[in-house]
């Protein structure tokens, strides 16, 4: 197949979400994608370790973008769209879930409106991914039964229903929110919400470095859960936290793989 021009049959776009951080945490499914990949962008937030996942002879260009700044989404757009009328296979190697604050609905958009074949490939949300590295129950029997999931970025400038959010009894998930924590915690308290409600900060969660902090939405209101490391990180807050557990992780590394590019089983599994 020729590579030359805008004649080519198109490739194949495959919008894939990376996960939280670990690359052994990578669906099968994505891995099978970046296997058979030509051309690779990924985030600027994902584990090194995911680099020897890559194909020898695949073209990788990172993309990835940081507090808004790095690569416009503009010129990821045309990357994607140019590459694949190249006729070759595109993966897009997102952090977590592309669908999930991960910009993914407006590249689909892009390709279709393009003509350009794609797929979406789901991966663990930093939604799931943060709370399972920190033992949290999203939902808990008797505690919690809605989750809310949030950005930070804009929460406290868009017309957010501060009184729903303080007394609905959910546990929210704020993305990109530590930051704005001790803001958004002072306008949950002067909405009613319970100063003693728990809130954990969960950063770079199944990575080196990984964090969490714990406390309680007031001392979150007097600026005392604070970031400790470059990010990323997520805040949960909700009394299905109250439920949280002390789970051992173990994380294999990319030597364990097997030749079909699964994990061998844990000697503790």
């Amino acid at each position: 197949m020729s590579h030359q021009g805008n004649e080519a049959r198109p490739g194949l776009v495959s919008l894939v979400g990376a996960g939280p951080g670990a690359p052994d945490l990578l669906t099968l499914r994505g891995l099978r994608a970046l296997e058979r990949a030509q051309v690779i962008l990924p985030d600027a937030l994902l584990d090194p370790g995911f680099q020897e996942l890559y194909p020898a002879e695949a073209l990788v260009v990172p993309v990835g973008k940081r507090c808004g700044a790095g690569t416009p989404q503009e010129t990821i757009f045309g990357l994607l769209v140019g590459f694949a009328r190249q006729g070759r296979r595109v993966v897009r190697l997102k952090g977590g879930d592309p669908m999930l604050f991960g910009r993914g609905g407006e590249e689909a958009q892009v390709l279709e409106a393009a003509g350009v074949p794609f797929e979406l490939i789901p991966g663990v949300s930093a939604l799931q991914g943060g709370a399972a590295a920190a033992g949290l129950p999203l939902t808990h029997r008797g505690l919690s039964r809605e989750v809310r999931i949030l950005e930070g970025h804009h929460l406290l400038s868009a017309d957010t229903d501060w009184a729903g959010l303080a007394r609905g009894g959910a546990t929210l998930a704020i993305f990109m929110g530590t930051r704005t924590l001790e803001a958004v915690a002072g306008k949950l308290l002067e909405h009613g919400a319970d100063p003693a409600l728990p809130v954990a900060l969960v950063e770079r969660a199944f990575c080196q470095g990984e964090a969490t902090s714990f406390g309680t939405l007031q001392d979150a209101a007097r600026g005392l859960l604070n970031a400790s490391t470059q990010g990323p990180g997520i805040v949960y807050l909700g009394a299905a936290l109250k439920a949280r557990t002390h789970p051992i992780h173990v994380m294999p590394s990319l030597a364990e793989r097997t030749p079909h590019g699964t994990h061998a089983a844990s000697p503790l599994s």
